[in-house]
């Protein structure tokens, strides 16, 4: 069963303005306030990366446009870690 979505507080997301280029997608206000005392309450979603924390969000596109969950993917103790392929190099892109 999936877990269920976890939503940090002091994010806000906005549609592009009717004038924004094609490449933009919206805009995201953080209220860092909000934010910092939501995380001061639930560290648990805090990971380790190279010996610094951080927290990693999943955006996503609802009925009601972008929005932003935790992603609480923790992997399994003795997991085997999966390397990405290798990027091709440039000369074998197609542009």
């Amino acid at each position: 069963m999936p877990e269920p979505k976890v939503y940090p507080k002091g994010f806000k997301f906005f549609p592009p303005r009717s004038n924004a280029p094609s490449f933009v997608k919206g805009a995201l206000c953080v209220n860092p306030n909000e934010f910092f005392t939501w995380l001061k309450a639930n560290p648990s979603y805090l990971t380790d990366y190279k010996g610094d924390k951080q927290i990693t969000f999943d955006i996503l596109d609802g009925k009601d446009g972008l929005y932003a969950t935790v992603n609480t993917y923790k992997p399994q103790p003795g997991a085997a870690k999966t390397t990405p392929a290798p990027l091709p190099a440039v000369d074998d892109l197609p542009f």
